[in-house]
């Protein structure tokens, strides 16, 4: 047998080829298209409730804060207040003691400002009280002086006002004799080089209030002040 060459080759699979076209086309079956999948449906898109518009913030509710809580005493003491300087001839007279001295009454304004905070406030314009010292037959007028603004602290404790950090640079409180003038012992706010110094105190009605410095252990007749109304 001869080997098939190429030429033969050729037309052996040109041959077959056509052979199966033509199987083809004569069943009447068109060949089956592949199927093609409908895109699926969009996914819905999820809704969301409206974010609530922010309203304004309340405001914070005040706290009231009550007074002095930490100083009872102050709070309900009766020397809160302002209080005239009237009349110190009764505290002199002892403060003198055993001097001839005979008054002659008092010019000027002076006054106690006793503050809720446990302040206090002395003022003092020109306040003077005049008087004479009687020196065998010789008769020495004398005044105490007091004038300025000076400041300190007190509490109470039980009969005693204490005064404590006091400010007195500003304030004068003298005796003047013959024109020359000399600080008395103990001020009305008492001795800032001393600390604290504790008056006596009373008050006498609801107007009237009595303030004794701690001269001669309290053994002086009071300073007598009267409510400014």
């Amino acid at each position: 047998m001869k080997p098939f060459n190429r030429f033969q080759i050729f037309l052996l699979f040109g041959g077959i080829f056509l052979l199966a076209a033509a199987g083809c086309a004569g069943s009447g079956d068109s060949p089956a298209l592949p199927e093609v999948s409908s895109p699926a449906a969009p996914t819905a898109v999820p809704t969301f409730p409206p974010t609530p518009v922010p309203t304004e913030a309340p405001l914070p509710t005040a706290v009231t804060t009550p007074l002095l809580t930490d100083t009872p005493d102050v709070a309900k003491s009766c020397l809160i207040g302002r209080w005239i300087v009237t009349d110190m001839a009764p505290y002199f007279q002892t403060a003198f003691e055993g001097t001839d001295i005979t008054y002659q009454g008092t010019s000027g304004n002076a006054w106690y400002q006793f503050n809720f905070d446990g302040s206090i406030l002395l003022e003092a314009i020109e306040f003077t009280q005049s008087a004479s010292i009687k020196v065998g037959t010789t008769e020495i007028p004398m005044d105490v002086i007091l004038d300025g603004v000076g400041f300190a602290s007190y509490r109470i404790e039980g009969n005693k006002v204490i005064f404590n950090n006091q400010q007195t640079s500003g304030i004068v409180f003298q005796v003047e004799v013959f024109g020359e003038r000399t600080d008395l012992e103990v001020g009305l706010l008492g001795d800032a080089a001393k600390g604290e110094v504790a008056f006596l105190y009373e008050c006498v009605g609801s107007n009237q209030l009595q303030l004794t410095p701690p001269l001669n252990d309290y053994a002086v007749f009071p300073i007598l002040l009267e409510r400014y109304k």
